[in-house]
Order: structure tokens, then C-alpha cells, then sequence
């Protein structure tokens, strides 16, 4: 289904899959942006909650340009390469059905992209609540307790209130551990990059947004953003994310080896220099050490899981004292419970 086939300066993909309670705070959230320049794309993923038959009025009333496409459950990255398919604007932006965009994101991001054309991929912070105490958690995620996330500390060019990351080493930067916290739904794109790329849709996951970045640096895109809150971010038990507050064994396994396999898979679609290849096997030590070899095997009492990633860690950088301490610990003392 959709409407006019106006041609719109930003195209908005909106995936969604069963979450038919969060769609009309979505829709408020997108026609309330100050940029009005727009089409809608709603991707749905294969829901059963009745979101098709409630998109179909709610749409109608939009001014804008929309489409609602059904398609047989197949993951939120895949339901986005289709969003793209459809897309039509300059500029992509990725809505997820469970946040909320501030009035002034897309105006700001959009502005910036038309004023400074060597710019590719504009975001801003986002305020992270809980969503069933409304209880703030982050009032800035581009800070921790006020101290800056690291990429705050890497060479930038100043343009008024945007900051485009001016560091030459950034690929390797992002590659041993840095992360922009340029998340999908706080960013505005231009949809020149997805003309010739795609989100990787092999497995379920849900760390695709980190995996991208790399990809989009090496193909020349150029990163900027705002340091102030572009978007609120809901925490809550349902969140498809490593952010949710409850998290079982099957997800959070899934969550940390999908961004292992991401990273791993790096080397084959783009060119690593050898600085940038020591840093990305440091990285993937830490992730199979400390993610998923200790917070997720050791912490759910798989002491043979967690000592199976403690050496693949160490076969990945066998030089970190620690991982050795860590090892040899894991073999004299048990976990909290077995497997």
C-alpha cells in the first residue's frame, strides 16, 4: 500500500515486528519533526499483532508520501534493505518503532548534509530511559558519568555546532575498539552509500549497526555529529539490542557472537592494512575474552563454553597477562553454577 509518489528530500524506513503498542507514539514522533520533507517507509517484518490492519487507516492521514510493505519474518536488517529498495530521497534515516526523535533531528541532520556536501552521515546523542519507570539511565549517551566516550577525544573540525571527525587513522580507530555511537537510529545518511551497499543479513544480527561503520569509513563516508540529545532511546525487555534490562542466555549469546562474526568477516569485504589488522584481532580477543567467554558462558555457569573463547582469545593475542590469569582461574574455581 501507499500514497503519493511525490519525490522527498529524506526517506524515513521505519522495521517493525509485533510491536503494534509502540506504532502510534512513532508516527506522533515522525510528523512532529520540524523537517517536513518526507516519505515513510514501514517495513513489516512478518508481525501478527494486528499492525497491518492498524497502519492501514493510520497512514492515510499522513500529508507525506508512505508505503506499508509486508514481508514474511526474516530479521530487522533484512526488513531495512528492503525499506532501501523503496527509498527515494537524498538522505536516509532509520526509525526504530520503540524510540523517539526529538523534533529538531532530522532538520539539523539534513541542514548540516546540504550545507557541507563532504559530509556523509550526521547523528546526534541520545537520552536513554527506561521505559516502564521512565526513570533517565544516560542523559547523554556521548558521555559516561561525565567523562566523553573516546571518539569525543579524536580529532575533529569544528563547523558551528557540528564536529566532523577529522582524524586520519578513524578505520583503525573504530577497528581496534572505539565506537562512534553513530547508532542507525540517531543518524541521517545519504543514500548514495546504500546504493552500492547493504546491511549483511547472513544471521540475525542485531550488531549490524557496528559493523557497518567500518564499511562505510572505508568507503570514504565522512562523519559528523552534534553534541547535544538527537534522539530517546527506550530501554525495556523487549529491546532487539544489548541494551535491554532483562536479558536471557540465548539472546545475549546470539547478541555478542553475531558481533564477533561481523567483525571476523570485515577482512573479507574491505582492505585492512596490517595496523589496522592487529588492532581488529586485539579487538575480537577482547569481545571472545571478556564478552562472551566471561559475561556470557562464565556468568551463566558454562565453564567449557567459557574456557573455549578464553583460547580463542589467547590464540588471538597471547601476549595479554590476563587472559592467562583468566584461564587458569576458570580451571580451579567453578562458576556461581554449572553446565
Amino acid at each position: 500500500m501507499s500514497n503519493s509518489p511525490a519525490i522527498p528530500k529524506v526517506s524515513i524506513i521505519l522495521p517493525t515486528y509485533n510491536r503494534l503498542g509502540f506504532l502510534e507514539e512513532a508516527i506522533r514522533s515522525i510528523t512532529s519533526q520540524e523537517l517536513e520533507d518526507w516519505e515513510l517507509i514501514v517495513v513489516d517484518d512478518g508481525s501478527t499483532d494486528g499492525t497491518g490492519d492498524y497502519l492501514a487507516e493510520r497512514l492515510k492521514s499522513l500529508v507525506q508520501p508512505w508505503q506499508y510493505i509486508y514481508q514474511n519474518n526474516q530479521g530487522a536488517y533484512a526488513a531495512r534493505n528492503r525499506g532501501l529498495d523503496e527509498s527515494r530521497g537524498a538522505y536516509v534515516a532509520f526509525y526504530d518503532s520503540d524510540d523517539s526523535w526529538l523534533p529538531h533531528h532530522l532538520r539539523d541532520c539534513v541542514e548540516a548534509m546540504e550545507r557541507y556536501k563532504d559530509v556523509d552521515w550526521v547523528y546526534g546523542a541520545s537520552r536513554i530511559v527506561d521505559l516502564s519507570t521512565k526513570q533517565i539511565l544516560s542523559e547523554n549517551c556521548f558521555y559516561t558519568e561525565g567523562r566523553p566516550q573516546d571518539f569525543l577525544l579524536l580529532a575533529f573540525e569544528k563547523r558551528g555546532d557540528l564536529h566532523l571527525i577529522a582524524t586520519k587513522d578513524l578505520l583503525e580507530n573504530v577497528l581496534g575498539g572505539v565506537g562512534l555511537y553513530a547508532g542507525l537510529q540517531n543518524s541521517v545518511i545519504r543514500r548514495s552509500f546504500f546504493q552500492e551497499h547493504r546491511f549483511v543479513t547472513a544471521f540475525y544480527n542485531e550488531a549490524e549497526d557496528q559493523a557497518v561503520i567500518p564499511r562505510a569509513i572505508h568507503a570514504g563516508m565522512c562523519f559528523a555529529y552534534f553534541d547535544n540529545v538527537h534522539v530517546e532511546y527506550r530501554v525495556h525487555d523487549s529491546n532487539s539490542s544489548g541494551s535491554s534490562t532483562v536479558m536471557n542466555f540465548p539472546k545475549k549469546e546470539r547478541l555478542i557472537k553475531g558481533l564477533i562474526e561481523g567483525f571476523e568477516n570485515l577482512p573479507k569485504q574491505i582492505q585492512i592494512g596490517e595496523s589496522g589488522m592487529r588492532r581488529l584481532r586485539a579487538r575480537l580477543a577482547d569481545l571472545y575474552m571478556w564478552q562472551l567467554g566471561y559475561s556470557v558462558y562464565w556468568q551463566w555457569g558454562k565453564a567449557r563454553l567459557s574456557r573455549s573463547a578464553y583460547w580463542r582469545a589467547i590464540k588471538l593475542n597471547p601476549s595479554r597477562l590476563e587472559y592467562w590469569k583468566t584461564l587458569l582461574v576458570s580451571y580451579l574455581k567453578k562458576p556461581s553454577w554449572t553446565d
